[in-house]
């Protein structure tokens, strides 16, 4: 990560650098969310947006480039902050379909082999409260359990210190690693119709 774009409420979206020198990083991928983010450029490519590069931090040096960005909104267009909160908000309905799916499979799977005792699913839910940025909390809770070391941890989400990093997820209790640990994890996430929200950003 060397670079993000920047989208304000007011005003026109920009490139710039990241936030502090920990933020530059490299951050290990998933096989299924590159699966996901394959399926979402083979049916939006990526665009060539022109945009105000403010990577340099002196602005003399700001300039118009074009710039290729995978997520545009529907107008081929950098997205704004605020547009996020609906994009959100859709996600979080799709997702509880797709749950509220995976529970009614498991529901019916459980009454035919005669209602085991201790076995019966139960229905999970995006909690109400939850918010874009928990995914990054979710990433690293996943890191921890299992068995990340802080200092990876750290460096994944870009802290300054491993204290930042022990003060925020020890409740929670190597790349190969980080790779491994979100595969068995995202694996077991289905949710088709996500597919159909992308390219639908609108702002």
């Amino acid at each position: 990560m060397k670079q993000q774009v920047v989208g304000p409420d007011r005003g026109e979206p920009y490139l710039a650098p990241p936030k502090t020198h920990e933020s530059y990083r490299m951050v290990p991928v998933a096989k299924p969310a590159m699966d996901a983010l394959a399926a979402h450029l083979e049916k939006y490519p990526a665009r060539r947006v022109d945009i105000e590069d403010r990577t340099d931090p002196r602005p003399s040096k700001w300039k118009r480039r074009k710039a290729l960005l995978v997520f545009t909104n529907e107008r081929g267009e950098a997205i704004r902050r605020a547009a996020w909160a609906s994009v959100w908000e859709t996600l979080v309905r799709v997702a509880d379909n797709a749950l509220r799916k995976q529970y009614e499979g498991a529901l019916k799977s459980w009454e035919r082999r005669g209602r085991p005792a201790d076995a019966e699913p139960t229905l999970r839910q995006v909690p109400d409260d939850a918010t874009m940025h928990d995914l990054r909390h979710f990433y690293a809770s996943v890191l921890i359990k299992h068995r990340e070391s802080v200092k990876t941890v750290q460096k994944r989400l870009g802290h300054a210190k491993p204290s930042i990093t022990l003060n925020t997820y020890t409740p929670c209790g190597r790349t190969r690693r980080t790779r491994r640990g979100l595969r068995s994890r995202l694996s077991s996430v289905r949710c088709p119709r996500l597919a159909r929200l992308n390219g639908r950003v609108s702002g």
